[in-house]
């Protein structure tokens, strides 16, 4: 779950298909024209089981534009629909985010207050303010760098534990001092907020966000007699999918836990960005840029020379991404119930579309079979001093790992690529001159970087 795109392959996107243009529109294009736009952009991901879900796009107060692509369920082979409620993954924070601004309006705390105020348990730390865990320059540890995490797949775990696990981890870097992505750090704001509210972090949402701006679908744990949620999969070989169990609640909270249907994330965008929900200073804090491109739960950046204000997401099972174009008043939601980061390249070309841009046409990859000796992939790759990528087998699959994130398949490629379908990045092992592997390099073109092997 991060705000930024794991993959380098924007800079090669026009090696993927047919280019097309429009010539430059001011507004959103018709919306029949745009509907016919996006059927062709989505359907080769859909084809390959990149991508199955919904876009949604809305311009003011205009009718909505949503469209449903691929099925919701293999198994019952069911297909999607416009009001499918997904996982949204870190599009979660922007509510945390707002969670927390609606309480500094209250008059209960204030951003530069600092967490121990709050939660002891953080007092043996250097002092952290909430501003720093929602800029991510805290030094929180991460969620995925918790034992318990890994001891459980995220499938169980009490709040109050992953709290108490998160204070025991030495932080990453001085507070302050610089930025990084932390779900740990937007875990912690969960809990301040049920520390200061008295009210669970779910509740509190539903009270304050999710009821008042009648955003009906909107959950933090929809739970097993809750009817709506689509089921999670992960991509693996050259195009199937296996299903997998969401992340449970306790370990999400607050960084990436919530559910959503596509209607209610515009309607969300409407409300938030209309002025509805938050004062205008604490809209203003929100949306500023407090470094590294990024404000109170969003990104602050541009796209096609216009600002964006959003975020993305992939959790288990799910991508998702919503993007706020302010000076056009546009959003563009993309909800996927495929772990996959083809929704980047999804998004960036229907923003082209609407934008009268450039863009391309997926075409189909060439997949081989696998190498007999996947051994020979195994190891450790250095692409810098804090960043490793680990190449594993299992049960005759080659994973990618970096540090201490998930596992992602790499698939062979007739070219002698690989190329993974959950990160959406191709990749090329080296050799040296006595025919050993040696290095990794991510991705293609001129100036991909490379790791080299460290065993």
């Amino acid at each position: 779950m991060t705000p930024k795109s794991t993959t380098f392959l924007f800079a090669m996107a026009l090696l993927l298909g047919t280019v097309h243009s429009r010539g430059a529109f001011a507004q959103v294009v018709a919306p029949s024209d745009l509907a016919t736009q996006i059927d062709q952009i989505v359907a080769p991901y859909a084809a390959a089981k990149d991508f199955m879900g919904v876009i949604a796009i809305q311009q003011g107060d205009d009718a909505p534009l949503i469209s449903a692509h691929g099925l919701s369920s293999i198994e019952l082979g069911t297909a999607h629909h416009e009001h499918g409620v997904f996982m949204i993954g870190s599009v979660s924070k922007q509510f945390t985010a707002a969670a927390i601004l609606l309480l500094e309006d209250d008059e209960i705390l204030k951003t530069s207050d600092v967490i121990s105020k709050f939660l002891p348990e953080f007092g043996s730390h250097p002092p952290i303010t909430i501003h720093q865990a929602l800029a991510h320059t805290s030094g929180i540890g991460d969620i995925y760098s918790l034992k318990r995490f890994g001891s459980t797949g995220g499938q169980v775990a009490a709040f109050e534990e992953v709290i108490q696990d998160l204070a025991a981890l030495p932080l990453t870097h001085d507070p302050g001092s610089r930025y990084a992505y932390s779900n740990g750090g937007y875990a912690v704001l969960a809990a301040v907020i049920e520390r200061v509210s008295g009210t669970a972090y779910g509740e509190f949402l539903k009270a304050r966000i999710f009821e008042p701006l009648g955003l009906r679908t909107m959950t933090h744990d929809p739970g097993p007699a809750r009817p709506g949620p689509v089921p999670g999969y992960a991509p693996w070989g050259s195009s199937q999918v296996e299903a997998v169990l969401p992340i449970a609640p306790a370990f999400l909270s607050g960084s990436g836990s919530l559910w959503s249907s596509a209607e209610d994330l515009l309607r969300w965008n409407q409300a938030l960005h209309g002025g509805e929900l938050l004062s205008p200073t604490s809209y203003a804090k929100f949306t500023q840029d407090h470094g590294n491109g990024y404000g109170y739960g969003v990104s602050v950046f541009t796209r096609f020379g216009r600002d964006v204000i959003g975020h993305d997401g992939r959790v288990a099972g799910y991508a998702s991404d919503l993007a706020y174009y302010p000076n056009e008043e546009l959003t563009v939601a993309v909800l996927s119930n495929v772990e996959s980061v083809a929704r980047d390249e999804i998004r960036q070309w229907i923003a082209a579309a609407v934008f009268g841009e450039d863009y391309a046409l997926g075409t189909p990859r060439e997949f081989a079979s696998p190498p007999t000796n996947l051994a020979a992939y195994v190891g450790q790759y250095a692409f810098g001093p804090n960043f490793i990528v680990s190449i594993s087998v299992s049960s005759g699959r080659l994973l990618a790992r970096a540090n201490q994130g998930g596992f992602s398949e790499l698939t062979p490629l007739k070219n002698g690529d690989w190329f993974s379908r959950m990160l959406y990045a191709t990749v090329r092992f080296e050799r040296d001159a006595d025919g050993a592997v040696s290095q990794l390099v991510w991705g293609t073109g001129e100036g991909a970087p490379a790791g080299k092997r460290l065993n």
